[in-house]
């Protein structure tokens, strides 16, 4: 395994076109001291956004931040579109460190850009217990047609933390498809990064995006098609895999019927603590 990297954000000229082309910036190695170089954001980390939420008026939308990505204009944290608002500011449990500057149909997924002197780091993390899979390094990001029925993976999210299931199929949910295991997942949990922990190393799989209120089932957008309209690369500790074509899902995938599938966000006063 690599020594974990610092990835850093570059602050650039604001774009709000729906589909960004993003950028690489060059990473320092080590890692900073937080209090020298200021947030230093996490996958799995609260991602709280103003006038976010489902609730109109008084409310913050409390979700899950998701994986880095890197293109033409610079480094983002993905953060999930139903908790946001374009242009809303975010925070983390107690000061703003980025602003949501693009939201593009139909992915699931915002764009979060962070503020000057912010930074973010590709190691997975559990916001509720600090625990990660392994060092939490991600090396890569696992294609969508290797992510098979009866496959065990993992999440993380601010409702329900770290929990593993077998992924059971696929669904469609408000024009994009999403896989879906029963891994335990609730309310905050949105836009939480999945992963899978194996011989090849640890490897992001995609976001959290939908979950079943009744079986707590949770669902997730993959990776790759989120790359892809975003034209997008993933940075890691591992071989650059590039920027992907639209993926496929693995041969075989059954469909699923969850008509109660909703999203799982999670609604908190305004300046209120997300646990």
């Amino acid at each position: 395994m690599n020594t974990p990297v610092i990835i850093r954000t570059a602050i650039g000229t604001l774009i709000c076109s729906a589909l960004i082309a993003m950028s690489g910036v060059a990473a320092s190695p080590g890692f900073a001291d937080e209090t020298q170089s200021g947030y230093a954001f996490l996958p799995g980390d609260p991602v709280i956004f103003s006038n976010g939420g489902t609730a109109s008026g008084g409310v913050e939308g409390a979700c899950t931040g998701g994986y880095v990505i890197r293109g033409d204009s610079g480094v983002f944290i993905l953060g999930p579109k139903a908790c946001s608002v374009i242009f809303s500011s975010v925070r983390g449990s107690d000061r703003n460190f980025g602003y949501v500057v693009s939201k593009s149909e139909p992915d699931g997924n915002a764009l979060i850009r962070e503020n000057p002197g912010d930074d973010a780091f590709q190691v997975v993390r559990d916001p509720l217990t600090g625990a990660q899979p392994g060092t939490g390094a991600i090396v890569g990001w696992m294609p969508s047609d290797q992510q098979s029925a009866g496959m065990l993976i993992g999440k993380m999210g601010i409702g329900t933390g770290w929990t593993e299931g077998r992924i059971v199929g696929a669904v469609d949910f408000r024009g994009q498809t999403l896989l879906c295991a029963e891994m335990k997942t609730g309310l905050g949990d949105a836009g939480g990064p999945v992963w899978r922990n194996d011989a090849n190393g640890l490897r992001a799989l995609g976001t959290i995006q939908a979950f079943d209120p009744v079986t707590t089932m949770g669902c997730y957008r993959p990776i790759q098609e989120t790359l892809w309209n975003y034209g997008a690369s993933l940075p890691s500790f591992g071989p650059d895999q590039g920027r992907p074509p639209f993926g496929q899902l693995a041969p075989g995938t059954p469909y699923l019927d969850l008509p109660g599938l909703a999203v799982p966000v999670k609604n908190i006063p305004v300046r209120g603590d997300w646990h």
